[in-house]
């Protein structure tokens, strides 16, 4: 996942990093360590665990809590910031800008809805882990929508990491989990969904309702 990460951002963020630094909204910068910072952990978590060090994880785990917190915190404010800055810049007009603000929002939004039961079945390990993995995989889909592929082959690559943890599931536990059965419609619907919604006039007048709040 991020390997995903670095390569869909690589042309518009972290290959300008060794060029020029890349100019961009202060918060962009801040989205961006922030993001970076969960993958990182979620390595972390995952490596000590494989250890066998399961007690220093449970204490990184209140961490990872609060952090998911900022995770969903500092997206939602992003999500505003970006197509605000843009009106501003005159790079976009108020309605593109509306229909926009599904896109990041949504984001958010399936992240919250995984990640809160992940933290509520947290001493219930296979279950959370599953849960975490969904939902930090909705987190990098921005990434791979900017990788240059045929949409399908987009959705296979980005759930690969899912299908991955299936196979496995399958292979050495002879089972499926219900609950990645479940991850895998609602991640494929919420992005699906948010493409054919975000043109429509009733978004793009709730949209605007909610920009206006800032303008």
């Amino acid at each position: 996942m991020m390997v995903f990460a670095v390569v869909g951002f690589w042309p518009s963020y972290f290959g300008l990093l060794f060029t020029e630094f890349p100019v961009r909204h202060w918060s962009i910068h801040v989205h961006a360590v922030i993001f970076v910072g969960w993958l990182l952990l979620l390595l972390n978590q995952v490596s000590l665990v494989a250890k066998g060090n399961t007690k220093l994880h449970r204490k990184l785990g209140v961490a990872g809590g609060l952090y998911g917190i900022l995770i969903f915190l500092f997206g939602l404010a992003v999500a505003f910031i970006m197509p605000l800055t843009r009106i501003e810049s005159g790079a976009w007009g108020v309605d593109q800008a509306a229909s926009f603000l599904i896109h990041p929002l949504g984001d958010i939004l399936i992240f919250v809805v995984f990640f809160i039961p992940a933290l509520y079945y947290r001493n219930k390990p296979e279950l959370h882990k599953r849960l975490i993995l969904i939902a930090s995989l909705m987190l990098i889909f921005p990434a791979i929508a900017r990788i240059e592929m045929a949409q399908f082959m987009g959705y296979i690559v980005w759930l690969t990491p899912l299908a991955f943890s299936m196979f496995l599931d399958a292979l050495l536990k002879k089972k499926i989990y219900l609950v990645n059965l479940i991850g895998i419609p609602v991640l494929i619907i919420s992005v699906v969904g948010r493409y054919y919604i975000s043109g429509t006039e009733w978004w793009i007048s709730i949209g605007k309702s909610l920009l206006n709040v800032f303008l």
